[in-house]
């Protein structure tokens, strides 16, 4: 409520306030038992409904059409020439050249040599060498060993080993693995929420606007002429706002976890063992031995021994030789020959040719084709707009003089 509104009001207590205490001092305070009386002096306001226009911004839902590419795969025929190969058979003709052999018969003559033989005795002298064997003595000469044996005394020295153990450690290693912590990192794919801003256009609103005034002059009559100022509704449409809107975004994140491994260690440690060792020590002794002296002897004994002479003499004998003498012989014999003659010859052969010819054929393929949609979505926008309003409005009214006494002389 106004201030404006709170002064009627309160001059209108004042003024119940005062008439109260006037009545209270006309009837010695008995009209302020009354309450019937309190109320028709006082004077409450008066409340009115003013009708006013308030701006209420309201969110309404609008649908918006948009572009939405899809990739299609769409049949696309089309016609191609296929190749079909056949084979067919040509007739060649060409000439030959056969050949055609026939038999004759051709006299050769020939001269033989023919061998005449004859023996004939012919006298061979050769010389003959006789062998003649004789002996004779002949003093051979010849060598013996005799072995002769002589006996001896040496000294001989030679080692002995004596055994003595003894006691030795020795460092040996054995294997403990030991654990340890590695930190090893893992990773994992997180999706975060993130928001991504979009633009929405601004609503659409009516605006009065104001053409203004010109002077210009009119083509009849000369005189110059003021237009007055026009108002005119104008469309008008608000600056776009941005929206954000929540996408999840995959966020690959490295944590480190803890990974037991073992490290092989070597820990030594003493190992007793006997050693056996050998002491070496000479010891003298005699050893007899026999040593051998080869003699040699010379001895002369006769061999017998026979040699041969050869002794030349002459011999002579008959031998009977045999003799070849060629006689020349004319001799004539029939032999058969052939002969060779070309003749030609056309020959027809059939020869395998191949040939191409093209087929047409129909093909589908899928082709990507790029298809645009009108998508439908609903967005929110903000309207404003005037609302009628009834605001209560408190008035206070003055009584009237007629009230004044009515509330006097009630009792």
């Amino acid at each position: 409520m106004r201030l404006e509104s709170l002064f009627p009001l309160a001059a209108c207590l004042a003024l119940t306030l005062s008439t109260a205490s006037i009545s209270q001092a006309c009837h010695c305070g008995a009209t302020a038992y009354s309450p019937i009386c309190s109320a028709d002096v006082s004077c409450y306001p008066q409340i009115r409904y003013k009708t006013c226009y308030r701006t209420v911004v309201e969110e309404r839902p609008r649908w918006v059409w948009r572009r939405c590419y899809k990739t299609v795969m769409k049949d696309v025929r089309y016609t191609v020439c296929r190749p079909v190969y056949e084979t067919i058979y040509k007739e060649c003709r060409y000439t030959v050249c056969k050949p055609v052999w026939e038999e004759y018969d051709r006299v050769v003559k020939y001269t033989v040599c023919r061998p005449v033989y004859k023996t004939v005795m012919k006298e061979c002298r050769y010389t003959v060498c006789k062998p003649v064997w004789e002996e004779y003595q002949v003093p051979c000469k010849y060598y013996t060993s005799r072995p002769v044996y002589k006996h001896h005394e040496r000294l001989v020295c030679y080692t002995r080993y004596k055994r003595v153990e003894e006691v030795r450690y020795r460092t040996c290693y054995r294997t403990v693995c030991r654990p340890y912590t590695v930190m090893r990192p893992c990773y994992k794919t997180v999706y975060e929420t993130r928001y991504q801003p979009y633009t929405v256009p601004g609503p659409c609103y009516r605006k009065l606007e104001c053409i203004p005034g010109s002077c210009y002059r009119d083509p009849r009559t000369g005189a110059i002429c003021r237009k007055s100022p026009a108002y005119r509704w104008v469309v008008c449409q608000s600056p776009p706002r941005t929206c954000y809107r929540p996408i999840c975004v995959p966020k690959t994140v490295c944590t480190m976890v803890p990974c037991v491994r073992y490290k092989v260690e070597y820990v030594p440690y003493q190992v007793a063992y006997k050693v056996c060792r050998l002491i070496p020590y000479t010891v003298t002794r005699k050893v007899p031995y026999t040593t051998c002296h080869v003699v040699t002897e010379e001895h002369v004994k006769m061999v017998t021994c026979r040699r041969c002479k050869l002794v030349r003499h002459e011999v002579c004998k008959q031998v009977p030789v045999t003799v070849c003498q060629w006689v020349r012989e004319e001799r004539s014999h029939v032999v058969k020959c052939r002969r060779c003659k070309l003749v030609r010859e056309v020959v027809c052969q059939k020869v395998p040719v191949r040939i191409c010819r093209m087929v047409q054929e129909q093909v589908c393929k899928k082709v990507p084709v790029t298809v645009c949609e009108m998508q439908r979505y609903c967005v929110m926008e903000r309207v404003c707009r005037r609302v009628k309003v009834c605001v209560p409005v408190c008035e206070c009214k003055k009584p009237s003089r007629f009230d004044r006494l009515r509330s006097r002389f009630a009792y």
